[in-house]
């Protein structure tokens, strides 16, 4: 990731809620991801239900402040997008999200207002992998899992809007999730997909 601007610059230990930012994970136009640890004094790891967050987990910052009210328009609608598909679906092919947040800190008016989804952390995407191995051998069984991924969206309404590599994450066991949701449409609705012809 060295070279490329970040959307949302954060410090390393910044906190936002029970959450301290660590390294970078992944940046693109719109947003930054950012590993996260959960404050200790929140208590250790336990089996996760609706409401429970894990020790570690990765922030996604979309970014509202120090924008044009025409931009601020924009990413908050990308920001309402994503949180909305990501509330309503709970699919083992889509990345789990287990909470907003908003930060409140004027004194740091970059990330004042910004919005932070706080997603279950993946081990790498299948970017990285491809950069390493273009033809993996485990490669049949990702795309299979990618397909499912795709058919529980569509089955739900909702097309992807940006499916690539680098929004298939990897998790630890080796699975596939969908990520990265906020070019997301609905196929009726309030963000209705509207094909090009």
């Amino acid at each position: 990731m060295s070279g490329r601007p970040y959307a949302v610059p954060v410090p390393k230990g910044y906190r936002v809620g029970p959450w301290e930012v660590r390294e970078p994970v992944a940046s693109g136009a719109f947003a930054t991801v950012y590993e996260a640890v959960r404050d200790a004094s929140e208590g250790p790891d336990r089996t996760l239900d609706a409401g429970d967050q894990p020790r570690r987990a990765a922030l996604k910052f979309l970014p509202t402040g120090t924008r044009t009210p025409r931009q601020l328009h924009h990413l908050r609608d990308l920001a309402e997008r994503e949180v909305q598909l990501l509330r309503r679906l709970r699919s083992p092919r889509l990345i789990r999200m287990y909470d907003t947040l908003t930060v409140d800190d004027p004194d740091h008016p970059e990330l004042d207002g910004a919005t932070v989804l706080v997603l279950e952390r993946a081990e790498g995407s299948l970017d990285a992998v491809l950069a390493r191995e273009p033809a993996p051998e485990s490669g049949p069984a990702l795309l299979a899992q990618i397909c499912e991924g795709l058919h529980q969206l569509h089955r739900a309404g909702w097309v992807h809007g940006d499916l690539k590599p680098a929004n298939v994450l990897l998790m630890a066991d080796g699975t596939a999730r969908l990520a990265d949701f906020n070019m997301a449409a609905e196929l009726e609705g309030t963000h209705a997909y509207t094909p090009a012809f």
